[in-house]
């Protein structure tokens, strides 16, 4: 809707470069795998995936769970949704698969439907991640598992860029997100909706490489459409870390919080 905060709005609303841009960013990883393993999906499992983007995640557990299982794909973006079941068919899951579009205030599921609920970076977004998160507790069987997986802005370094600097970067862009330090609280989030067990790890995977590039380009883009840093500022920003990375001296960390619980 038209009066949506940005942080919402900017993916109920994508433009066509940018879908384009997620088919390519979202393709699964074998790498994320082990980001996975502590939700220990197996076959048989009824799974929802929160914040499914293009479907790529949901089509990989379509594999976890095998023939007797069900993925449950859950978006706020009506294209993602489409996506979803179009890369479903494309891989041969879509009699697994089950695309349904919502903004995680009511999850179309009925109670206790899920052996396993998974999400990645996208109770950074959400309204009210403490009442998303008790809606995930609403649709877990007993002994049922979330499994989420979500940054922490503040946390993230990027060298050699000042760290006053980056700062501020951070600051300028944080409107894109309702709550940006979401990693730190999910243990307390957990705990407050009434899940057992939790588990919290954290993994920082150095990128000396560029890796991470995207990511701090699509920041850079959030602080310069909020005006709070001056484009010359920015820029700055930018060419040192691309010089950094041409001298071989770039480091960037983004903590990534592992967080499994039981209901």
């Amino acid at each position: 809707m038209a009066n949506d905060p940005f942080y919402k709005d900017h993916w109920i609303n994508i433009d066509r470069d940018r879908l384009e841009r997620y088919q390519r960013m979202f393709q699964w990883n074998p790498a994320s795998s082990i980001l996975y393993e502590p939700a220990d999906i197996g076959p048989g499992h009824v799974v929802g995936d929160f914040g499914c983007g293009p479907g790529y995640t949901a089509i990989e557990i379509a594999s976890w769970v095998g023939v007797d299982g069900h993925v449950h794909a859950l978006d706020i973006n009506s294209d993602f949704i489409s996506q979803t079941r179009n890369n479903a068919m494309a891989a041969g899951t879509d009699d697994r698969i089950s695309a349904h579009q919502c903004d995680g205030s009511r999850l179309p599921l009925p109670d206790a439907s899920l052996d396993r609920l998974t999400t990645r970076n996208t109770l950074i977004y959400v309204d009210n991640a403490e009442h998303v998160i008790r809606e995930f507790r609403r649709v877990l069987k007993a002994e049922g598992k979330v499994h989420a997986i979500e940054g922490d802005w503040p946390m993230m370094i990027v060298e050699p860029v000042p760290t006053e600097t980056w700062a501020a970067l951070v600051d300028a862009a944080s409107h894109a997100c309702r709550t940006p330090d979401i990693g730190r609280k999910l243990h307390g989030l957990m705990a407050l909706a009434g899940f057992s067990e939790i588990d919290v790890q954290v993994v920082a995977r150095p990128d000396t490489d560029g890796r991470l590039l995207p990511m701090i380009k699509n920041m850079a883009g959030y602080a310069r459409d909020r005006g709070q840093m001056s484009n010359a500022s920015i820029e700055e920003i930018l060419s040192t870390i691309e010089q950094a990375l041409v001298g071989r001296s770039y480091l960037a960390l983004a903590p990534q919080f592992v967080v499994t619980a039981t209901r």
